[in-house]
């Protein structure tokens, strides 16, 4: 997978644009490492580029990789956080993520409508204004299955 990282983290481009860039409410697909049961997971991400930005297509990919396979939703959210902060060395970047998680709703508690939300910030993106800027364009209600 690190080789499949650092593919897609080569995809850059010289930066003119020295603000947030998001690309949110991207759908990827996991696997619960307790149970082994899928989790549909609902991925927003951003970062504020310094020299480099990294090609648009590149951002739900980086998602999708990290997400297949067995996974902490934690572990993920982390993962993409450290990723697009330290590969891009970018002035900071935040990570939102839901995880509909069906050991929790076809199992167990019987949870359907329960998400689990994590978030990760490094950078710029700890000052509190940024980091509510970033959430109050990613966050929207809904009442599909994510």
């Amino acid at each position: 997978m690190t080789t499949e990282i650092s593919a897609l983290m080569a995809k850059t481009f010289p930066a003119k644009y020295g603000e947030m860039v998001i690309s949110k409410h991207n759908t990827a697909f996991g696997i619960c490492p307790h149970h082994l049961l899928p989790v549909i997971y609902r991925v927003s991400v951003a970062y504020i580029p310094t020299e480099r930005v990294l090609g648009l297509s590149k951002m739900s990919r980086l998602v999708r990789l990290l997400a297949r396979g067995p996974r902490l939703q934690e572990d993920l959210t982390h993962e993409l956080a450290e990723i697009l902060f330290n590969k891009l060395e970018s002035q900071g970047s935040a990570v939102y993520v839901e995880g509909l998680h069906m050991c929790m709703a076809a199992r167990g508690v019987g949870a359907h409508e329960a998400r689990l939300v994590t978030s990760a910030v490094r950078g710029v993106f700890l000052e509190i204004a940024t980091r509510e800027e970033f959430l109050k364009l990613v966050v929207t209600p809904h009442t599909t299955v994510l």
